[in-house]
């Protein structure tokens, strides 16, 4: 499934403008030269699935942020930020779909706050919940995510693991949370 999700990448990139494809080629030159390949992998897959459900270009929000859109009639609407401060973690905001990712066996509750087990994984993963009260002061990436009743789930992912059932679990949220914004099928004919 990894090569799969990596493959997704290219059609993301190919979105962006040239200086968002220098910045975005910058970042990852940083992360391939890190000791293991795994972070520049992990940034690769987790943009590409993010990108692949955001159809619009993504867009930097600062260094080493970037932000996902869908189109909201002549506007657009942010869904999701990639945060990668290259301290080891890679953070993931989406909305929140913990307690559908939860019925939906995806995650699994530990007695650890803030701490779900992957699914069918030894993998834990650290989720938090952000709401009105973090709005006022969230920085640009994920602000215009927050308020307005929506809120938002912080992803941290260890960048230096790679985890297929990680990958699925991700990619699973996402698909949850894009439900909320992609147009209903309609009849076929």
């Amino acid at each position: 499934m990894t090569t799969t999700l990596a493959r997704k990448f290219e059609p993301v990139l190919e979105r962006v403008g040239v200086k968002e494809r220098a910045k975005i080629e910058k970042h990852l030159a940083l992360c391939d030269a890190e000791a293991t390949v795994a972070h520049g992998a992990l940034f690769r897959r987790v943009a590409g699935i993010l990108g692949e459900l955001a159809p619009l270009s993504m867009q930097s929000a600062g260094n080493n942020t970037w932000r996902f859109f869908v189109a909201d009639g002549k506007y657009r609407m942010q869904v999701f930020a990639l945060e990668d401060p290259l301290d080891g973690m890679l953070r993931i905001y989406m909305p929140d779909v913990l307690t559908e990712g939860v019925k939906a066996k995806i995650l699994v509750k530990t007695a650890v706050p803030q701490t779900y087990a992957v699914s069918g994984s030894a993998t834990k993963l650290k989720i938090e919940s952000l709401g009105v009260g973090e709005a006022a002061e969230a920085p640009p990436h994920y602000k215009h995510m927050l308020g307005w009743n929506r809120k938002a789930l912080r992803l941290s992912l260890s960048t230096t693991e790679a985890d297929d059932k990680l990958d699925a679990a991700v990619q699973a949220l996402a698909t949850l949370a894009a439900k909320k914004w992609a147009p209903a099928a309609g009849p076929v004919g």
